[in-house]
């Protein structure tokens, strides 16, 4: 059970939160101000826990992970963006962003297609069988995801299973390789699926 002194360390270290959460760049929704009542409740409990005599301090891990769940909550209640996308994207430190969002493109035909509008399905993946995955079903021999970041979650997934498989992605902007990578998994069962990507990007890929 908390002391008198550790649940009102953690009071303080809240009302310090509470500019960092106001501040925090989002589109405003309806429910913004709930979310952020929660988050700072949560961030409240987290810190009187997790630090011995209740004096925490809060990391820069901490306002990452912040203000990355209230970016997740708050994009629940926003239509589909490509800007979206890409804060995904570099939240789930997916690699070659460039060429996975001209892979969103191609699989969805720039997000129109039934899988896309009907199982928030970006990339076209299959329910995988073998590794771990957010997808909550199959429509139509694809996988099914509750909403579309989860989508961007599991393409993070299966770069990350190739990684633990003994495949190496270099961190570094190659595109050359990534391509060369997406031809020999090969990721899709068209032929021309990586000729279509560099055609895409008007040969800026090589």
């Amino acid at each position: 059970m908390k002391t008198i002194k550790q649940i009102s360390s953690g009071l303080k270290v809240a009302c310090r939160n509470w500019k960092f959460i106001r501040d925090l760049k989002l589109n405003p929704v309806p429910v913004g101000t709930a979310a952020r009542c929660i988050l700072l409740g949560m961030i409240f409990l987290l810190n009187t826990n997790l630090v011995p005599g209740g004096s925490p301090v809060t990391t820069e891990e901490m306002k990452l992970r912040a203000e990355k769940d209230l970016f997740y909550f708050d994009i629940r209640h926003q239509p589909f963006s490509e800007d979206l996308l890409k804060k995904c994207l570099e939240y789930e430190g997916v690699l070659y962003q460039d060429i996975v969002i001209l892979q969103s493109h191609l699989e969805t035909g720039y997000f129109t297609s039934d899988i896309f509008l009907n199982a928030n399905n970006l990339f076209g993946m299959r329910y995988p069988i073998h590794r771990p995955t957010v997808a909550t079903g199959i429509y139509k021999e694809h996988a099914q995801y509750a909403h579309w970041s989860d989508s961007v979650i599991d393409y993070a997934l299966w770069q990350k299973y190739y990684l633990s498989r003994g495949y190496r992605l270099e961190s570094e902007i190659d595109s050359d390789f990534y391509l060369v990578f997406l031809n020999c998994i090969p990721y899709a069962e068209d032929k021309r699926y990586v000729s279509k990507l560099v055609q895409m990007s008007g040969g800026d890929l090589t």
